[in-house]
């Protein structure tokens, strides 16, 4: 269950990114670009189950942690 709490809380954070004007670091830039590679920008409703089966997975691999260490160092 906490792989798909995060997976929502990730698209969101995604999509309140899309509507910012501003340029956030760069750990947060990695982690929104891999997001956005399996996830579309959510532009009109549509059904999200697809898109959170897909971040959970996302989510579970650790591809966006390992983006973001890649930018930023060693997390852990």
């Amino acid at each position: 269950n906490a792989n798909g709490v995060l997976a929502i809380e990730l698209m969101a954070a995604a999509q309140a990114l899309d509507f910012r004007e501003y340029t956030p670091g760069k750990g947060t830039r990695a982690a929104k670009a891999e997001i956005r590679k399996h996830v579309e920008f959510l532009d009109e409703d549509r059904p999200l189950q697809d898109d959170h089966t897909t971040m959970r997975e996302l989510v579970r691999s650790c591809e966006i942690l390992e983006e973001v260490e890649e930018e930023v160092g060693g997390l852990g």
